[in-house]
């Protein structure tokens, strides 16, 4: 076998490294469902990150218990947001999961991971698990990343986003 042979051997091997490597790593793209099952996130790629946001909000409106937070009937706000210039923009549509790197093995780390009911961004790390139905999504206080919370999400499916309750990015308003 010639140099050149060997050469052209070794980089179509890197290629499709590369190519099963790429595929392994966008395992974790998709739409999920939280616990509560009252949101769906969607899980994508901003740049070589991996990010998320909040496609879909269940029953989106303050209700007339929470007047101190929001005008009932009108759809959930970033209220508890420390930044007061943010407290009027939507939860639904929000990017709250960001800058995550792929690692290898369905681990996801280095992110940050912003809650909207407390207001706070915290640091975390997700894997795919069962083949990529569902996302182990564990955030953490930055400094002490040993204290946290761990939420197992569930890839999307059987859910009825057309249902009046359920309020999307992309759904038409009737």
């Amino acid at each position: 076998m010639n140099y050149k042979h060997a050469l052209c051997i070794g980089l179509v091997s890197i290629g499709i490294t590369a190519s099963i490597s790429a595929q392994e790593a966008d395992a974790a793209l998709g739409k999920y469902i939280p616990p509560e099952k009252d949101a769906v996130i969607e899980i994508f790629k901003c740049g070589d990150k991996y990010c998320g946001k909040t496609i879909c909000i269940k029953d989106n409106a303050y209700p007339e218990k929470d007047k101190d937070k929001g005008v009932p009937g009108t759809p959930y706000l970033d209220h508890n947001n420390e930044d007061p210039k943010l407290r009027t923009r939507p939860n639904l549509g929000m990017q709250f999961i960001s800058g995550f790197n792929y690692e290898g093995e369905g681990l996801y780390k280095n992110g940050k991971i912003y809650n909207p009911r407390d207001g706070k961004t915290y640091c975390g790390k997700f894997t795919v698990l069962e083949g990529g139905q569902k996302l182990d999504l564990k955030g953490t206080l930055c400094s002490i990343t040993w204290i946290g919370k761990t939420n197992t999400w569930t890839r999307l499916s059987g859910v009825n986003l057309d249902d009046a309750r359920w309020d999307c990015v992309d759904k038409k308003k009737k």
